[in-house]
């Protein structure tokens, strides 16, 4: 090989490396990985500088332990998305939970029961979606949307929208009381997201509902049971409904019969905001968790600021749509 024919190789090599330098670090796979996390801390920079009452121990205590409930909806909608689907009727589901386990306490059942009422609850409701969305084939869009009336009606018909009082010592202490300066519900919230990391990253299950999320039709012909695994995954979607249920009536004091929507858009926008493939078959635990966080926080700086709340669902969705277009070439 001549010096003429060697030469052109050099620059087209050069080139292929920095191409792959680039496909590698600037694209929108590690922006999306890095949203979270840098938007948090430049969150927490921007709030700290602009009040001084941001960044305390106390203040920070606080907004943890507001993010709590986020939190947990939003790593059961990350199953959901994971499966390429959507959950809708969260925040119903929450309001259910709520509703029974008021209901429970109302006939003298033992406070334990009644936490499981709620999350069976959950369940439930996670297992009706994951039916029509696996079995019946119904778009989860739909599924979720119809029962998220659904669930909503039954909230209100139970309860005839009255809240049942839960001065329970028991629920106040999850809520109030912590453990090495850290509430008990916040270690709730941290606890379930370690166990569903390793249900997501380190069971089997977890392997093959990012299979069937990432290709349905590619998973069903390795002989994956792909309806199976979608009622599985919203039935731990509900799950967290019911969880998020318990953890919403400790914090209050009572039942909510009334589905609280904001649930719903702070769930499925930490979710973005977490780095999960809305396309489905990629996902991550600590994503989401720091997106519900960055949220929350994002909220108190606002109000600590003097801005109406009229305008966080405003600033909340931006940062969605900003996420979701760092996302778009993800799948």
């Amino acid at each position: 090989m001549t010096a003429e024919t060697r030469t052109p190789l050099l620059p087209a090599r050069r080139s292929g490396r920095v191409k792959g330098l680039a496909k590698r670090f600037g694209t929108e796979e590690v922006w999306a990985k890095a949203t979270a996390p840098v938007a948090l801390l430049a969150i927490v920079i921007l709030f700290s500088i602009a009040s001084p009452r941001f960044f305390t121990a106390a203040n920070l205590s606080g907004m943890l332990a507001d993010s709590t409930i986020p939190v947990v909806l939003a790593l059961g909608a990350t199953f959901a998305v994971a499966l390429a689907g959507i959950d809708l009727s969260l925040a119903a589901t929450v309001a259910l939970g709520s509703v029974t386990m008021g209901l429970a306490y109302q006939q003298g059942w033992p406070l334990i029961v009644c936490v499981l009422v709620a999350i069976a609850t959950g369940v439930a409701v996670g297992a009706f979606n994951g039916v029509f969305v696996g079995w019946v084939r119904i778009p989860d869009f739909i599924v979720t949307l119809g029962t998220l009336s659904l669930v909503m009606g039954l909230a209100l018909i139970l309860s005839t929208g009255v809240p049942v009082q839960m001065r329970e010592p028991a629920l106040t202490f999850i809520s109030t009381q912590s453990l090495f300066g850290i509430r008990y519900n916040i270690l709730i919230a941290i606890g379930i997201a370690v166990i569903l990391h390793v249900v997501l990253f380190h069971t089997r299950f977890g392997t093959h509902l990012l299979a069937v999320g990432d290709n349905a039709d590619a998973a069903k012909a390795m002989g994956l049971k792909v309806a199976r695994i979608k009622l599985a995954g919203y039935m731990l979607c509900g799950t967290m409904g019911g969880v998020a249920a318990v953890l919403l009536t400790s914090y209050i004091g009572s039942s909510q019969p009334a589905a609280n929507t904001d649930y719903l858009l702070k769930a499925i926008a930490a979710v973005v905001l977490g780095g999960v493939s809305l396309f489905g078959g990629r996902a991550t635990i600590i994503g989401p968790v720091l997106g519900a966080i960055l949220l929350t926080f994002l909220q108190s700086g606002l109000t600590l600021l003097g801005v109406s709340a009229f305008y966080s669902p405003l600033v909340i969705g931006i940062v969605v749509i900003a996420a979701a277009t760092l996302m778009r070439g993800r799948k």
